[in-house]
């Protein structure tokens, strides 16, 4: 089982996935052929998203830093800079006209120090992990203000800025067309199994998307040899640009009928493997989740139950339809969507461990 289910994987991240992009195409069209194959209709949507360069490059005093965009707003940021570790800003009152640039352990220090930092109130803040030498890039909410991440490279290139006065330009926003695809499998109430197909420009997304996607149409494959459900399987891969779910929206504004559940799936080619019972726009269905839970304990899988208040996903959307959510993946997961994310930092035995417990899961949901 494992060695097509990661084949697939292998074929889906060749190329990096941005919206546009040949790479983009390619995953598509992988999806097209594999319903051609299986003589199984599929449904194609477009849909207009805006575009948002996910980094930006900072010079100051002929010092350039590369910024990640982790929460974006448009406008222009300005101010001093400052540069903390955690100890030190929990001495501080007030972070108002800084841009403070926080040293963090670990990525989970991003959702730790939420509250802190809200009521600090500086103008932006630059997330840098000390120990590891990597540009987070994650999807955050919950701030009141930008946020952008830097590598320990980078700061210390231009550590010597400390208190200078420095401005982040907004960035040039873009509108361009993307794609939803779709195909369902069984019949009755619908439950989608919702995937990305999305990467960073300059990452393969392998953990981070290419992974759920393989995932996906392995699970697909293995329904049409067996199928014994009394409900029908929506199959959802959409395009994203990590700061909206412009893709999804669109897709509920035509109004599904017969939603069931929707369960979104990322970061599956990783350690830290979790089912988020909560998220950052509320409550997933805490009654599935606790029959999800009683499962895995029957297998003794050691898959844990999370809540987080800055981390949610594509299946977000669904609950503005009253729809009952489940939230999938691994946290944390440093490396997602970096230049480390390719196929040789993919945790194949964790890609098996979610498949043999999410599609034995989902087989059974008539039963629960």
């Amino acid at each position: 089982m494992i060695d097509e289910l990661q084949e697939i994987c292998i074929d889906i991240s060749k190329y990096k996935r941005p919206i546009g992009s040949f790479g983009a195409s390619y995953v598509k069209n992988y999806i097209k052929d594999f319903t051609k194959e299986h003589n199984i209709p599929i449904n194609t949507e477009t849909f207009d998203t805006r575009k948002v360069n996910p980094k930006i490059e900072l010079i100051i005093n002929h010092k350039s830093a590369a910024l990640n965009i982790l929460l974006y707003q448009d406008k222009n940021i300005e101010g001093k800079m400052i540069i903390l570790n955690t100890d030190k800003l929990k001495s501080m009152k007030t972070l108002k006209d800084y841009i403070c640039v926080l040293k963090i352990k670990n990525i989970s220090d991003i959702e730790l120090y939420k509250d802190m930092l809200n009521q600090l109130s500086p103008e932006s803040i630059i997330f840098c992990l000390e120990d590891f030498d990597i540009n987070i890039s994650t999807n955050i909410t919950g701030y009141n203000m930008p946020l952008y991440s830097i590598s320990s490279k980078c700061l210390s290139d231009v550590i010597s800025l400390e208190s200078k006065f420095i401005s982040i330009p907004s960035q040039y926003v873009s509108t361009i067309q993307g794609e939803n695809l779709y195909f369902d499998i069984g019949r009755g109430p619908i439950i989608y199994i919702l995937s990305s197909i999305s990467s960073k420009e300059d990452s393969f997304g392998t953990i981070y998307s290419a992974c759920s996607v393989a995932f996906s149409i392995y699970f697909a494959k293995s329904l049409l040899k067996n199928y014994n459900s009394d409900f029908k399987f929506r199959f959802f891969f959409t395009e994203e640009n990590s700061f909206s779910w412009d893709g999804i929206n669109h897709h509920i504004s035509t109004e599904p009928k017969y939603v069931y559940y929707a369960i979104s799936l990322f970061n599956m080619g990783w350690s830290n493997p979790c089912c988020f019972y909560e998220d950052a726009d509320g409550e997933n269905s805490l009654y599935i989740s606790d029959k999800f839970l009683n499962y895995i304990k029957s297998l003794n899988t050691n898959i844990t139950f999370y809540k987080t208040n800055i981390l949610s996903y594509i299946h977000s959307p669904f609950k503005k339809m009253d729809v009952k959510t489940m939230m999938f993946g691994s946290y944390p997961c440093t490396i997602s969507n970096t230049l480390y994310d390719n196929i040789a930092s993919v945790r194949f035995d964790y890609l098996e461990l979610w498949y043999q417990t999410l599609s034995g899961f989902l087989r059974r949901f008539h039963a629960i």
